[in-house]
């Protein structure tokens, strides 16, 4: 796991509201790059985007 990894709490890598926007409507199609740039649009910083885009999108392709 991600946080684990880092050692950070999960709210520390992305605001949890953010996240939630990004859970409940994915980008379509889902991709590394849809999903960073939704990340961006909702105020990520560069670094959570890097961190977090490719998992996302990688968690989002197993549900659909």
């Amino acid at each position: 796991r991600l946080r684990e990894r880092l050692h950070v709490p999960v709210e520390n890598l992305l605001q949890p509201d953010l996240l939630r926007r990004v859970c409940w409507s994915p980008p379509d199609p889902v991709s590394a790059g849809s999903v960073a740039d939704a990340l961006r649009a909702g105020g990520a910083r560069p670094w959570q985007v890097e961190l977090l885009a490719e998992p996302l999108a990688a968690a989002f392709a197993t549900v659909q």
